[in-house]
């Protein structure tokens, strides 16, 4: 899936729990050629797995301003993003707050709570830049 078949798929109510990993490799293609992004992570090299209960695990690897994604879990995440099949939906396409499912004990944060914001941030702005 590439950049703008994401973002019809988004922007028409279309992200499924099975676009996941779709999603993930779009953010690292956007993150590795963003300029804004790369200014974000600098110096930022971390492990994080995103946990989705009955669904799909992705680990995404930042590593010297570089993003790689994996399918699965891969080594020992810096941070652990879990939560159900729903919220994870709805905080990637930005329907849902992540702040606010954090708040709710909808997001379960294992690891430092910064990186979990600085996450945050890096899907905002990969949302940005596919609804440009």
């Amino acid at each position: 899936m590439n950049k703008e078949e994401l973002a019809e798929k988004i922007e028409n109510g279309e992200f499924a729990i099975d676009d996941v990993l779709d999603f993930f490799k779009v953010l690292a293609e956007i993150a590795n050629s963003s300029e804004e992004i790369q200014d974000e992570i600098e110096g930022w090299d971390r492990v994080l797995l995103f946990n989705v209960t009955n669904g799909p695990k992705v680990t995404l690897i930042v590593k010297d301003g570089k993003f790689e994604i994996q399918d699965g879990e891969q080594g020992t995440p810096d941070i652990t993003l879990s939560m159900n099949s729903d919220v994870a939906i709805g905080v990637l396409s930005g329907e849902t707050d992540a702040t606010s499912a954090y708040m709710a004990g909808d997001l379960k944060v294992t690891g430092p709570l910064p990186d979990a914001i600085k996450f945050r941030t890096l899907t905002e702005l990969v949302r940005e830049e596919l609804e440009g």
